[in-house]
């Protein structure tokens, strides 16, 4: 069986991801960025368009 897919530091999609739950991370334990607070309810819409776009982006799938 050929297994054609990229390990998972190869992955956009995963690494955008695990970047933005860094990034959640710290804002839980109060640091705020250089936004400003009323942008805060953007940071989630812009988080799931890139993830979509990553999505659609990707034609391999992370192999074991």
């Amino acid at each position: 069986m050929l297994n054609n897919g990229k390990r998972w530091y190869m992955s956009k999609t995963l690494i955008f991801n695990i970047l933005a739950l860094i990034v959640a991370i710290a804002a839980g334990f109060g640091y705020k960025g250089e936004l400003p607070a009323e942008w805060a309810v953007f940071v989630p819409a812009i988080i799931a368009i890139i993830n979509l776009i990553l999505r659609f982006a990707t034609d391999r799938p992370i192999r074991k």
